[in-house]
């Protein structure tokens, strides 16, 4: 069903799936160098994976239920995260090629290099993201009905997880009384542990089993409070 529904924006998925981020790339590469180039990349990335799925989750169960089709998921007990992540598969396919063309333009305009641990850590690094962000996408969808609401709400948290947590700039420099918040911050542990990857960092993993549990964490809360129709 979803992949018959992404026939619709196809052209527009492949524009900023393909691109955009090397645009960026181009663009924002010769002002950020050094080091600093690794929270530009990671950061594109974050924002491809993670923040869609905390943007296309939400909007996809609120369509449905206002057309009626959530009634019927939840009728034949179709398990809400799996139901979250499925909702977003096609979105989630073309948001992680696209973090990997971010990181093969840039490889390729020679900014950073990554070794085939560190390829195979990323990719890991993008999944564990996406099941993050679909969950927090859920968590919102569950306790908004309200349709325009609910965009209006996932554009302001979305993007303020973009930009006020630690996703373009190191968590180091955060002031320390800012610390507590920036670690209930989702992104913040898809950032780093996508940029640890870049690196080749075996601390990669560690954030990736942080996501995964802020993920899990998220989907038991709304497995309890319930989604309704």
């Amino acid at each position: 069903m979803f992949f018959k529904e992404a026939k619709a924006w196809l052209a527009a998925s492949l524009f900023f799936a393909v691109m955009l981020p090397i645009a960026f790339v181009f663009g924002f590469s010769y002002i950020v160098r050094g080091p600093a180039i690794y929270y530009l990349i990671s950061g594109m990335m974050v924002f491809d994976v993670a923040v869609a799925g905390m943007l296309v989750v939400p909007n996809s169960i609120g369509w449905d239920r206002e057309d009626g089709r959530l009634s019927l998921m939840i009728s034949m007990g179709v398990p809400l995260w799996a139901y979250a992540l499925t909702s977003t598969l096609v979105n989630n396919l073309f948001a992680i090629g696209s973090g990997l063309l971010v990181l093969g333009v840039a490889v390729a305009m020679r900014y950073l290099d990554v070794s085939l641990s560190g390829l195979s850590m990323l990719t890991l690094a993008l999944l564990v993201s996406s099941f993050q962000g679909s969950m927090v996408g859920l968590l919102m969808a569950s306790r908004i009905r309200n349709l325009r609401v609910l965009q209006q709400v996932t554009q302001i948290v979305a993007f303020g997880f973009s930009f006020f947590a630690p996703v373009y700039f190191p968590l180091s420099i955060v002031p320390r009384y800012l610390v507590p918040l920036a670690m209930l911050e989702p992104t913040t542990y898809a950032a780093q542990a996508i940029r640890l990857s870049l690196r080749g960092s075996p601390a990669s993993i560690i954030w990736d089993l942080g996501t995964v549990v802020y993920g899990v964490v998220i989907a038991t809360i709304v497995g309890r409070l319930g989604l309704k129709a």
